[in-house]
């Protein structure tokens, strides 16, 4: 089948121009001059829509398998097709998680059968527990191996443990010392891998808790028990491992402007780092959350104004090379329990590509910069590009059609999730994608998912393409 995208403004980071985009089979077959005597089986009229390489979201817990009462792959990959996504890099933390390479195979299996758009898997370390079956994870085509970096993991579910005071020592697998970090980071460059990692220091959330004498009860106390300095004095461990070793590290959900300021300096410096951020980061300071306090909570929280402000500057420079939404869902009745208690994480994956489109909208990010962040930049970070990310001959035909126009009021009734509800309720939204686009076949008009599962796993290749 043939597919022609007539008369759409056509992005890249380089810039757009209104072009026609013939999509033969899976793949795209040229990027013609608007108006060109071609055939097709399909047309669909693009005019006065921007054209998008299909949009990446890297940090996905779709808690399949094991809490699929809060999400499912299917779900969460509906979900991402409705909001203009074609590729889910899938966080590793399911029960059992992906940490070897039979269990990425069986995980691509189960996802591979319900998947909407494409996928790609995540690996988790197990400090020393599985440090010998890193590199075959890299070798099987996992985009990166997270760590979980501070954090205990239940020796039999490997789930993580928050509080380890009243489980037995025997029940846990103890966070890795920095001395086992360091050897981590050293197998993963052997791989040729990347290292990414939660960096909050767990020694000093613990000391910043303890003087605030009790567990946080609202959003002005999180970001007390919770301060920049956990989030950057872990980035900097990992900046001088990487100098050590020549490992990629990446930071996610980086939220801080100290953090940020490390990367940077990384980066001049020629060392293999880089950060992604997240919608919540971008959009809300503290104050914002204040209202929202459980169905907000997210670690690392949201900060202030001058943390937002360089991250987005982050943004514009490529010191932020990444965009992803921590999509991180739990039941209402989680997020409605006492702030204390809550869980963090949200319902993000269906909302993230239209709140950056309304930024975009409203001048804080050009389209070509968000194409970079969300698509194209993305690709090229885990070894997806040219298949993905780019609207050229020979790449897959996965493309976004976004009415910059069009207005969007988010309610958790029309989410495609599992779950239902969104700390976003009520929010508008200017700019939408309207016709999502996965190797040729429409997948999502109108925010609404169409046709079966077709979704395939997609691999890491350093080299590129996957």
């Amino acid at each position: 089948m043939s597919l022609l995208v007539r008369g759409g403004t056509v992005v890249s980071p380089a810039g757009r121009r209104v072009a026609d985009v013939l999509c033969e089979g899976e793949r795209i077959a040229a990027v013609l001059d608007p108006g060109a005597e071609v055939r097709a089986d399909e047309v669909i009229d693009a005019a006065g829509l921007l054209v998008f390489p299909g949009f990446i979201d890297p940090h996905i817990h779709p808690r399949d398998p094991g809490d699929t009462h809060k999400e499912d792959f299917a779900h969460a990959s509906r979900a991402a097709a409705a909001g203009g996504v074609t590729t889910l890099l899938v966080m590793p933390n399911a029960v059992p998680p992906v940490t070897d390479v039979a269990s990425f195979r069986r995980r691509a299996e189960e996802h591979g059968a319900v998947a909407h758009v494409d996928f790609g898997l995540w690996g988790l370390s197990l400090g020393m527990a599985n440090i010998g079956d890193l590199a075959g994870l890299f070798a099987e085509g996992a985009v990166a191996v997270k760590l979980f970096w501070g954090y205990a993991l239940d020796k039999e579910s490997k789930r993580l443990v928050y509080n380890t005071a009243d489980r037995a020592p025997e029940d846990v697998i103890p966070p890795a010392s920095t001395g086992e970090v360091l050897e981590i980071f050293q197998a993963i460059a052997g791989a040729s891998g990347i290292l990414a990692a939660h960096c909050e220091d767990r020694d000093i959330l613990e000391v910043a808790q303890r003087q605030l004498g009790h567990a946080p009860e609202a959003y002005t106390e999180l970001k007390i028990a919770r301060p920049d300095v956990a989030e950057s004095s872990s980035v900097a461990v990992g900046i001088e491992l990487a100098r050590a070793t020549g490992c990629h590290f990446h930071v996610c959900h980086i939220s801080s402007a100290r953090a940020t300021h490390l990367v940077r300096l990384a980066q001049q410096d020629g060392l293999p780092v880089t950060a992604e951020t997240c919608p919540h980061y971008l959009l809300f300071v503290a104050a914002d959350c204040a209202g929202r306090d459980a169905a907000m909570k997210a670690y690392p929280p949201v900060r202030e104004v001058a943390d937002r402000d360089a991250l987005w500057a982050g943004v514009a420079d490529g010191t932020i090379a990444s965009l992803g939404s921590d999509h991180a869902p739990h039941t209402l009745a989680d997020k409605t329990q006492a702030f204390a208690t809550a869980p963090a994480g949200m319902v993000a994956v269906e909302t993230m590509m239209p709140l950056l489109l309304d930024q975009m909208k409203a001048g804080r990010v050009t389209a070509e910069r968000l194409c970079w962040a969300a698509s194209e930049g993305t690709a090229r970070l885990y070894g997806l590009y040219p298949r993905k990310g780019v609207i050229r001959p020979g790449a897959d035909a996965d493309l976004v059609l976004v009415d910059p126009d069009a207005v969007w009021t988010i309610r958790g009734e029309e989410l495609h999730s599992v779950q239902k509800h969104t700390p976003l309720e009520g929010t508008a939204v200017h700019g939408m994608p309207v016709v999502t686009i996965l190797r040729g076949s429409v997948v999502a008009r109108d925010r609404e998912p169409v046709g079966e599962p077709g979704g395939r796993l997609v691999r890491r290749n350093p080299e590129g393409g996957s």
